[in-house]
Protein backbone atom coordinates (compact mmCIF):
# COMPACT_ATOMS: atom_id res chain seq x y z
CA UNK A 1 0.00 0.00 0.00
CA UNK A 2 2.53 2.46 1.05
CA UNK A 3 4.38 1.84 -2.42
CA UNK A 4 0.75 2.45 -4.49
CA UNK A 5 0.94 5.78 -2.22
CA UNK A 6 4.27 6.63 -3.38
CA UNK A 7 4.01 6.03 -6.66
CA UNK A 8 1.07 7.62 -6.69
CA UNK A 9 2.66 10.91 -5.48
CA UNK A 10 5.58 10.45 -7.75
CA UNK A 11 2.83 10.04 -10.56
CA UNK A 12 0.69 13.35 -9.22
CA UNK A 13 3.72 15.66 -8.81
CA UNK A 14 5.18 14.80 -12.38
CA UNK A 15 1.80 15.41 -13.75
CA UNK A 16 1.54 18.47 -11.71
CA UNK A 17 5.18 19.82 -12.52
CA UNK A 18 4.43 19.15 -16.54
CA UNK A 19 1.21 21.06 -16.72
CA UNK A 20 2.54 24.03 -14.80
CA UNK A 21 5.50 24.09 -16.83
CA UNK A 22 3.24 24.09 -19.71
CA UNK A 23 1.33 26.95 -18.58
CA UNK A 24 3.85 29.13 -16.88
CA UNK A 25 7.29 28.57 -18.52
CA UNK A 26 6.80 31.54 -20.87
CA UNK A 27 5.70 33.53 -17.95
CA UNK A 28 8.26 36.85 -17.67
CA UNK A 29 10.38 35.47 -19.64
CA UNK A 30 12.67 37.76 -21.80
CA UNK A 31 14.64 37.11 -25.13
CA UNK A 32 16.28 39.57 -27.72
CA UNK A 33 18.53 39.00 -30.64
CA UNK A 34 20.39 41.82 -32.09
CA UNK A 35 23.51 42.72 -33.85
CA UNK A 36 26.02 44.61 -31.67
CA UNK A 37 26.08 47.29 -34.42
CA UNK A 38 24.16 48.63 -37.28
CA UNK A 39 26.23 48.28 -40.06
CA UNK A 40 29.83 46.90 -40.97
CA UNK A 41 32.05 46.38 -44.09
CA UNK A 42 32.11 43.31 -45.77
CA UNK A 43 34.75 41.31 -43.66
CA UNK A 44 34.51 42.50 -40.63
CA UNK A 45 34.01 40.84 -37.58
CA UNK A 46 30.64 42.02 -35.31
CA UNK A 47 28.87 40.20 -32.36
CA UNK A 48 24.91 38.67 -32.43
CA UNK A 49 23.94 38.84 -28.92
CA UNK A 50 21.90 36.75 -27.07
CA UNK A 51 20.35 38.13 -24.34
CA UNK A 52 17.56 35.80 -21.97
CA UNK A 53 15.97 36.83 -18.52
CA UNK A 54 13.91 34.65 -16.44
CA UNK A 55 12.51 36.98 -14.02
CA UNK A 56 10.45 34.00 -12.05
CA UNK A 57 11.27 31.38 -9.37
CA UNK A 58 11.06 28.54 -11.88
CA UNK A 59 14.25 27.29 -13.28
CA UNK A 60 14.75 26.57 -16.85
CA UNK A 61 16.76 23.71 -16.88
CA UNK A 62 17.11 23.71 -21.11
CA UNK A 63 15.97 26.44 -23.34
CA UNK A 64 17.10 26.22 -26.91
CA UNK A 65 16.86 29.24 -29.35
CA UNK A 66 16.80 28.48 -32.89
CA UNK A 67 17.38 30.78 -36.03
CA UNK A 68 18.44 31.13 -39.36
CA UNK A 69 21.23 32.94 -40.73
CA UNK A 70 22.15 33.66 -44.66
CA UNK A 71 25.06 31.73 -46.03
CA UNK A 72 27.17 34.75 -46.53
CA UNK A 73 27.39 34.90 -42.82
CA UNK A 74 29.98 33.27 -41.44
CA UNK A 75 30.28 32.30 -37.46
CA UNK A 76 33.27 31.88 -36.00
CA UNK A 77 32.83 28.76 -33.98
CA UNK A 78 31.32 27.17 -37.58
CA UNK A 79 33.26 24.52 -39.48
CA UNK A 80 33.76 26.31 -42.86
CA UNK A 81 33.62 23.10 -44.71
CA UNK A 82 30.49 22.11 -43.61
CA UNK A 83 28.25 22.22 -46.58
CA UNK A 84 25.33 24.85 -46.37
CA UNK A 85 22.71 25.39 -48.65
CA UNK A 86 20.71 28.86 -48.52
CA UNK A 87 20.64 29.01 -44.77
CA UNK A 88 22.94 28.60 -41.90
CA UNK A 89 20.77 26.93 -39.15
CA UNK A 90 21.47 28.02 -35.68
CA UNK A 91 20.26 25.84 -32.70
CA UNK A 92 21.96 27.31 -28.95
CA UNK A 93 21.48 25.09 -25.97
CA UNK A 94 20.86 27.86 -22.14
CA UNK A 95 20.42 26.29 -18.96
CA UNK A 96 19.15 29.49 -17.11
CA UNK A 97 17.90 29.46 -13.33
CA UNK A 98 15.76 31.55 -11.18
CA UNK A 99 16.13 35.38 -11.85
CA UNK A 100 18.85 34.61 -13.94
CA UNK A 101 20.12 36.57 -17.53
CA UNK A 102 22.26 35.15 -19.53
CA UNK A 103 24.15 37.09 -22.18
CA UNK A 104 26.18 35.21 -24.89
CA UNK A 105 27.58 37.08 -27.95
CA UNK A 106 28.27 34.86 -31.33
CA UNK A 107 30.65 36.64 -33.22
CA UNK A 108 30.06 36.78 -37.29
CA UNK A 109 31.16 37.87 -40.30
CA UNK A 110 29.43 38.47 -43.85
CA UNK A 111 31.81 37.51 -46.81
CA UNK A 112 29.81 40.01 -49.13
CA UNK A 113 27.97 43.32 -48.89
CA UNK A 114 24.38 43.64 -48.62
CA UNK A 115 21.38 43.87 -45.59
CA UNK A 116 21.18 40.49 -43.84
CA UNK A 117 18.26 39.85 -41.24
CA UNK A 118 18.11 36.95 -38.61
CA UNK A 119 14.92 34.89 -39.38
CA UNK A 120 12.87 31.53 -38.34
CA UNK A 121 13.70 32.86 -34.86
CA UNK A 122 12.12 29.87 -32.08
CA UNK A 123 12.54 29.52 -28.56
CA UNK A 124 12.36 26.00 -27.60
CA UNK A 125 11.81 25.05 -23.63
CA UNK A 126 12.12 21.48 -21.56
CA UNK A 127 10.82 20.82 -18.43
CA UNK A 128 12.50 19.49 -15.82
CA UNK A 129 11.94 15.94 -16.77
CA UNK A 130 13.05 16.55 -20.16
CA UNK A 131 10.00 14.71 -21.17
CA UNK A 132 8.47 17.16 -23.29
CA UNK A 133 8.96 20.62 -25.01
CA UNK A 134 7.18 23.25 -25.68
CA UNK A 135 8.30 25.96 -28.63
CA UNK A 136 6.92 29.33 -29.75
CA UNK A 137 8.17 31.39 -32.61
CA UNK A 138 8.38 34.93 -32.67
CA UNK A 139 7.84 37.23 -35.88
CA UNK A 140 7.85 40.68 -34.20
CA UNK A 141 11.73 40.67 -33.51
CA UNK A 142 13.90 41.94 -36.26
CA UNK A 143 17.52 41.91 -36.25
CA UNK A 144 19.44 43.59 -39.40
CA UNK A 145 22.37 43.94 -40.42
CA UNK A 146 23.83 46.41 -43.60
CA UNK A 147 27.25 45.48 -44.72
CA UNK A 148 29.36 47.82 -46.97
CA UNK A 149 31.65 47.00 -50.01
CA UNK A 150 35.05 46.61 -48.89
CA UNK A 151 36.80 50.19 -48.89
CA UNK A 152 40.27 49.78 -50.47
CA UNK A 153 42.87 52.12 -49.18
CA UNK A 154 43.76 53.77 -52.18
CA UNK A 155 46.36 55.83 -52.39
CA UNK A 156 48.47 54.56 -48.94
CA UNK A 157 48.21 51.02 -49.26
CA UNK A 158 50.35 49.17 -50.98
CA UNK A 159 51.91 49.86 -54.59
CA UNK A 160 48.89 48.20 -56.92
CA UNK A 161 46.86 51.18 -55.02
CA UNK A 162 49.44 53.58 -55.02
CA UNK A 163 49.83 53.49 -58.51
CA UNK A 164 46.10 53.05 -59.79
CA UNK A 165 45.40 56.39 -57.62
CA UNK A 166 48.17 57.95 -58.84
CA UNK A 167 47.25 56.96 -62.56
CA UNK A 168 43.70 58.07 -61.98
CA UNK A 169 44.95 61.79 -60.44
CA UNK A 170 47.52 62.33 -63.59
CA UNK A 171 45.08 61.66 -66.26
CA UNK A 172 42.01 64.17 -64.18
CA UNK A 173 42.35 67.35 -65.06
CA UNK A 174 44.80 69.97 -62.99
CA UNK A 175 44.26 73.57 -62.61
CA UNK A 176 46.48 76.37 -61.34
CA UNK A 177 46.13 77.46 -57.73
CA UNK A 178 46.54 81.19 -57.87
CA UNK A 179 46.54 81.28 -54.39
CA UNK A 180 49.23 79.28 -54.74
CA UNK A 181 52.48 81.07 -55.31
CA UNK A 182 55.29 78.81 -56.67
CA UNK A 183 58.36 81.13 -57.99
CA UNK A 184 59.14 83.20 -61.30
CA UNK A 185 60.57 82.02 -64.52
CA UNK A 186 61.17 83.22 -67.90
CA UNK A 187 58.75 84.93 -69.87
CA UNK A 188 57.71 82.55 -72.97
CA UNK A 189 55.28 83.19 -75.96
CA UNK A 190 51.86 82.99 -75.37
CA UNK A 191 52.13 83.86 -71.30
CA UNK A 192 49.39 86.40 -70.62
CA UNK A 193 50.58 89.91 -69.69
CA UNK A 194 49.11 89.79 -66.28
CA UNK A 195 51.30 87.25 -65.41
CA UNK A 196 54.07 89.38 -65.70
CA UNK A 197 55.99 90.52 -62.54
CA UNK A 198 56.63 93.90 -63.38
CA UNK A 199 59.11 94.37 -60.32
CA UNK A 200 61.00 90.99 -60.80
CA UNK A 201 61.48 91.97 -64.37
CA UNK A 202 63.31 95.72 -63.91
CA UNK A 203 65.72 93.76 -60.84
CA UNK A 204 67.19 91.26 -63.65
CA UNK A 205 66.48 93.30 -66.65
CA UNK A 206 64.57 90.10 -68.54
CA UNK A 207 60.66 89.33 -68.90
CA UNK A 208 59.32 87.25 -65.69
CA UNK A 209 56.15 85.80 -65.29
CA UNK A 210 54.90 84.23 -62.11
CA UNK A 211 53.92 80.97 -61.97
CA UNK A 212 51.33 79.34 -59.58
CA UNK A 213 50.94 75.46 -58.06
CA UNK A 214 48.70 72.99 -59.45
CA UNK A 215 45.60 71.70 -58.06
CA UNK A 216 42.94 69.30 -59.07
CA UNK A 217 39.31 70.10 -59.76
CA UNK A 218 37.52 69.78 -56.05
CA UNK A 219 34.55 68.32 -57.45
CA UNK A 220 34.54 64.80 -58.53
CA UNK A 221 31.39 62.64 -59.93
CA UNK A 222 32.02 58.77 -60.25
CA UNK A 223 30.09 56.93 -62.95
CA UNK A 224 29.60 53.14 -61.79
CA UNK A 225 28.81 51.64 -65.00
CA UNK A 226 27.12 48.12 -64.68
CA UNK A 227 26.26 45.40 -67.69
CA UNK A 228 24.25 42.47 -67.77
CA UNK A 229 26.23 39.02 -68.71
CA UNK A 230 26.66 36.44 -70.01
CA UNK A 231 30.02 36.69 -68.88
CA UNK A 232 32.77 34.63 -65.98
CA UNK A 233 32.63 35.85 -62.73
CA UNK A 234 29.75 38.33 -63.53
CA UNK A 235 28.69 38.89 -59.72
CA UNK A 236 32.41 39.38 -58.26
CA UNK A 237 32.68 41.92 -60.98
CA UNK A 238 30.06 43.99 -60.20
CA UNK A 239 30.74 43.61 -56.05
CA UNK A 240 34.14 44.68 -57.18
CA UNK A 241 32.80 47.67 -59.25
CA UNK A 242 31.10 48.99 -55.97
CA UNK A 243 34.07 48.19 -53.84
CA UNK A 244 35.65 50.56 -56.27
CA UNK A 245 33.00 53.43 -56.01
CA UNK A 246 33.79 53.13 -52.15
CA UNK A 247 37.35 53.21 -52.51
CA UNK A 248 37.77 56.30 -54.55
CA UNK A 249 35.02 57.91 -52.90
CA UNK A 250 37.14 57.64 -49.62
CA UNK A 251 40.08 58.81 -51.02
CA UNK A 252 38.50 61.83 -53.02
CA UNK A 253 36.68 62.69 -49.81
CA UNK A 254 40.37 62.53 -48.00
CA UNK A 255 42.09 64.97 -50.34
CA UNK A 256 39.04 67.95 -50.01
CA UNK A 257 37.38 66.93 -52.74
CA UNK A 258 33.41 67.00 -52.93
CA UNK A 259 32.19 63.57 -54.42
CA UNK A 260 28.61 62.76 -55.88
CA UNK A 261 28.44 59.14 -57.40
CA UNK A 262 25.74 57.72 -59.83
CA UNK A 263 25.01 54.08 -60.85
CA UNK A 264 23.35 52.33 -63.68
CA UNK A 265 21.28 50.20 -61.25
CA UNK A 266 18.18 50.29 -58.57
CA UNK A 267 18.68 51.67 -55.35
CA UNK A 268 17.21 50.87 -52.39
CA UNK A 269 13.61 51.69 -53.77
CA UNK A 270 14.72 49.28 -56.61
CA UNK A 271 12.74 51.48 -59.23
CA UNK A 272 15.62 54.44 -60.17
CA UNK A 273 19.43 54.18 -60.60
CA UNK A 274 20.75 54.92 -57.61
CA UNK A 275 22.26 58.74 -57.24
CA UNK A 276 24.13 60.63 -54.88
CA UNK A 277 24.24 64.54 -55.07
CA UNK A 278 27.81 66.13 -54.06
CA UNK A 279 29.01 66.33 -50.75
CA UNK A 280 32.43 66.92 -49.26
CA UNK A 281 32.21 65.46 -45.46
CA UNK A 282 33.24 62.04 -44.01
CA UNK A 283 29.39 61.63 -43.25
CA UNK A 284 29.12 61.78 -46.81
CA UNK A 285 30.78 58.93 -46.99
CA UNK A 286 28.79 56.84 -45.13
CA UNK A 287 25.89 57.78 -47.51
CA UNK A 288 27.64 56.45 -50.36
CA UNK A 289 28.60 53.39 -48.82
CA UNK A 290 24.71 52.59 -47.87
CA UNK A 291 23.42 53.36 -50.81
CA UNK A 292 25.79 50.83 -52.61
CA UNK A 293 25.07 48.61 -49.93
CA UNK A 294 21.64 48.37 -50.94
CA UNK A 295 21.91 48.36 -54.20
CA UNK A 296 20.33 44.48 -55.42
CA UNK A 297 21.12 44.26 -59.49
CA UNK A 298 17.93 43.32 -60.37
CA UNK A 299 17.32 46.64 -62.44
CA UNK A 300 20.17 47.51 -64.63
CA UNK A 301 19.73 51.09 -66.83
CA UNK A 302 20.93 50.97 -70.60
CA UNK A 303 21.72 54.64 -71.53
CA UNK A 304 18.17 55.52 -72.98
CA UNK A 305 16.46 54.46 -69.95
CA UNK A 306 19.17 55.57 -67.52
CA UNK A 307 18.44 59.16 -69.35
CA UNK A 308 14.80 58.88 -68.69
CA UNK A 309 14.94 57.85 -65.33
CA UNK A 310 16.74 60.84 -64.40
CA UNK A 311 14.60 63.25 -66.56
CA UNK A 312 11.63 61.82 -64.48
CA UNK A 313 13.74 62.32 -61.38
CA UNK A 314 14.15 66.12 -62.12
CA UNK A 315 10.60 66.40 -63.34
CA UNK A 316 8.90 65.30 -60.02
CA UNK A 317 11.40 67.85 -57.97
CA UNK A 318 13.96 65.43 -57.42
CA UNK A 319 17.18 67.25 -57.14
CA UNK A 320 19.38 64.00 -57.71
CA UNK A 321 17.88 63.43 -60.96
CA UNK A 322 20.41 65.16 -62.85
CA UNK A 323 24.21 63.88 -63.63
CA UNK A 324 27.22 66.14 -62.02
CA UNK A 325 28.99 65.09 -65.81
CA UNK A 326 26.67 66.97 -67.85
CA UNK A 327 25.85 70.05 -65.29
CA UNK A 328 29.81 70.97 -64.76
CA UNK A 329 32.14 70.72 -67.24
CA UNK A 330 34.78 71.49 -65.12
CA UNK A 331 34.06 68.68 -62.62
CA UNK A 332 36.43 65.79 -62.73
CA UNK A 333 34.24 62.71 -63.97
CA UNK A 334 35.29 58.95 -63.11
CA UNK A 335 33.78 56.34 -65.00
CA UNK A 336 34.08 52.49 -63.32
CA UNK A 337 33.08 49.28 -65.61
CA UNK A 338 33.91 45.79 -66.07
CA UNK A 339 32.39 46.09 -69.63
CA UNK A 340 32.78 48.85 -72.10
CA UNK A 341 29.60 48.71 -74.33
CA UNK A 342 29.64 50.92 -76.99
CA UNK A 343 27.16 52.75 -75.50
CA UNK A 344 28.86 53.60 -72.69
CA UNK A 345 32.11 53.94 -74.99
CA UNK A 346 30.35 56.70 -76.75
CA UNK A 347 29.77 58.73 -73.66
CA UNK A 348 33.30 58.64 -72.69
CA UNK A 349 34.40 59.78 -75.98
CA UNK A 350 31.95 62.64 -75.95
CA UNK A 351 33.02 64.06 -72.57
CA UNK A 352 36.63 64.07 -73.88
CA UNK A 353 35.97 66.26 -77.25
CA UNK A 354 34.90 68.70 -74.81
CA UNK A 355 38.49 68.77 -72.77
CA UNK A 356 36.86 68.18 -69.76
CA UNK A 357 38.82 65.84 -67.31
CA UNK A 358 37.93 62.66 -67.04
CA UNK A 359 39.65 59.09 -66.47
CA UNK A 360 38.29 55.69 -67.33
CA UNK A 361 38.98 52.42 -64.99
CA UNK A 362 38.22 49.22 -66.41
CA UNK A 363 38.39 46.50 -64.20
CA UNK A 364 39.13 42.73 -65.51
CA UNK A 365 42.46 40.84 -66.13
CA UNK A 366 43.52 42.98 -69.25
CA UNK A 367 42.10 45.87 -71.27
CA UNK A 368 39.83 45.41 -74.36
CA UNK A 369 40.44 47.03 -77.83
CA UNK A 370 40.19 50.73 -77.08
CA UNK A 371 39.47 53.39 -79.59
CA UNK A 372 42.81 55.92 -79.82
CA UNK A 373 40.56 58.73 -77.44
CA UNK A 374 40.21 56.50 -74.44
CA UNK A 375 44.07 54.88 -74.63
CA UNK A 376 45.49 58.29 -72.92
CA UNK A 377 43.03 57.99 -70.00
CA UNK A 378 42.33 54.21 -69.30
CA UNK A 379 43.98 52.43 -66.45
CA UNK A 380 43.31 48.76 -65.64
CA UNK A 381 42.19 47.05 -62.13
CA UNK A 382 42.96 43.70 -61.91
CA UNK A 383 41.08 42.10 -58.56
CA UNK A 384 43.12 40.35 -56.32
CA UNK A 385 40.55 37.95 -55.79
CA UNK A 386 39.92 36.64 -59.20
Amino acid sequence: MKVFLLVLVVFLSYMFMRAYYRRHWQDKLQFSLQFSQETSREGEWVSLEEVITNNKAMPLPALKVKFQLSKYMQLEDHDAKKHVTDHYYRNDLFSIGGYKKVIRRIPVMAIKRGPYRVEGIQVVGSDIFFSKQYAYVTDTMHTELLVTPTNYTIGTGDLPFRTMWGDVVSKLKLYEDFSAFAGLRDYQPGDPIQRINWKASARSGDWQVNYYDTTMDKRLHIVLHAERGPMSHEEDLREELLRLGASFSASALGIGQSVSIECNVSGADGGTPLIIPEGSSMGHLTTIEIGLAKIDFETIFDAKKMQQAMRTMAEHGDERGFSAEEERNSTSVLYITYSLRKEFEQRICSRIRTGAPCCLIIIGEKLPELPAELIGCTALWKPKNF
